[in-house]
């Protein structure tokens, strides 16, 4: 398999100066490929995975979704999803990105599954994606700025996601509370 290439990198990954010290970065080859390195401290830029979490919300018997009101796929109906903030890990994600997202006091979260795969925008951005199912325990529904709309939907009438890491984790959860409710 082929990696991407300094030049297929998307815009925000596209560098140009240090973010240490702000000089200019050179394209050297290092770690068996070229990379973008600064040449005063040789800070060197590694394009890492993107990482995030989802979380399937359980709350008055249903499970809660948002209609996305922002790019990329605005309009469609998904679970609370959100990147890992530095230092943070993907339990604690989960649980911000649920309560940010949905206005609810989330609690008992639980690891599903998790997936790697790429991103639709761009098939060499690959994203990790942490699977949890949580139970809503107090707050009230409201949508945040990324969502037009929120829903509890009951697990029998769930429609179609389009994100694969949302599908899987819906089928994570399905086996899960079959074993556990």
């Amino acid at each position: 398999m082929l990696l991407p290439e300094i030049d297929d990198y998307p815009a925000r990954y596209q560098f140009r100066f240090c973010p240490l010290c702000a000089t200019s970065l050179e394209r050297r080859v290092g770690h068996g490929r070229m990379r973008l390195v600064c040449p005063k401290d040789n800070w060197t830029f590694f394009p890492n995975p993107n990482i995030a979490a989802t979380v399937v919300v359980e709350y008055q018997g249903g499970i809660v979704l948002l209609r996305r009101a922002i790019p990329p796929d605005k309009g469609i109906w998904h679970l609370p999803i959100g990147h890992l903030e530095f230092g943070e890990s993907p339990e604690q994600a989960a649980l911000r990105e649920a309560s940010e997202e949905t206005g609810l006091v989330i609690e008992d979260p639980f690891f599903l599954d998790f997936e790697h795969s790429p991103s639709y925008g761009d098939p060499a951005m690959f994203y990790i994606v942490f699977c949890y199912r949580a139970r809503a325990t107090g707050g009230a529904l409201r949508v945040d700025h990324e969502n037009s709309d929120i829903r509890v939907a009951p697990p029998e009438e769930l429609p179609e996601l389009k994100w694969t890491a949302q599908r899987r984790a819906l089928a994570a959860w399905q086996v899960w509370h079959a074993t556990y409710n």
